[in-house]
């Protein structure tokens, strides 16, 4: 029989306290990207009109959905100063906000993923039925090939905007709230 100390492998109890602290407070759910700011006790119509605006000063937009609150936008190229970032492939934004009520107030999210150009180089080869050493007998158009380079594009997430979402939550409650003088 083997004696070993009280604190040898053991996580000290303040460890485990500070674990369970974060858990409760922040969900054992699955969080999904961007940042939340709750504009207040404004009109749906108007939180979504303002919105709209203040994103399109950003980013083009692809589609505005009033009755779902989402905003999506085209994707924007990164700077070429940026890129440097990226290891040399070419990167983009690509921008979303969505709206909500929550409890007689307006909330809304902002997503500004930071997305690099990868390559499908490792898609998985799909079986159609032939044994392990079957010649595939499909044709590149037949099986995966694209008809324009855009199809050819593939975009991994590399990291979100924080500080972009941020400034346009910042613009857009701040039209909706003036400053009181």
């Amino acid at each position: 029989m083997s004696y070993r100390k009280p604190s040898q492998n053991r996580m000290p109890a303040a460890a485990v306290g500070a674990i369970l602290l974060t858990a409760l407070l922040t969900g054992c759910g699955v969080r999904t990207p961007g940042t939340t700011r709750v504009l207040g006790d404004v009109s749906y119509a108007d939180a979504f009109a303002t919105s709209t605006e203040t994103i399109a000063q950003h980013f083009s937009i692809l589609s505005a959905d009033a009755g779902t609150g989402e905003i999506r936008c085209r994707p924007k190229p990164v700077a070429a100063k940026d890129e440097r970032l990226f290891s040399g492939s070419p990167a983009r934004h690509l921008a979303s906000l969505h709206l909500l009520r929550k409890d007689g107030l307006v909330v809304a999210q902002a997503a500004v993923a930071i997305q690099r150009e990868g390559s499908s180089i490792h898609q998985a080869r799909r079986n159609f039925g032939e044994n392990y050493d079957g010649v595939p007998n499909l044709t590149p158009a037949e099986d995966t090939a694209s008809i324009t380079p855009q199809q050819e594009q593939l975009w991994q997430t590399e990291s979100y905007d924080v500080a972009l979402e941020r400034r346009i939550l910042d613009e857009i409650y701040n039209a909706l709230t003036p400053a009181t003088k």
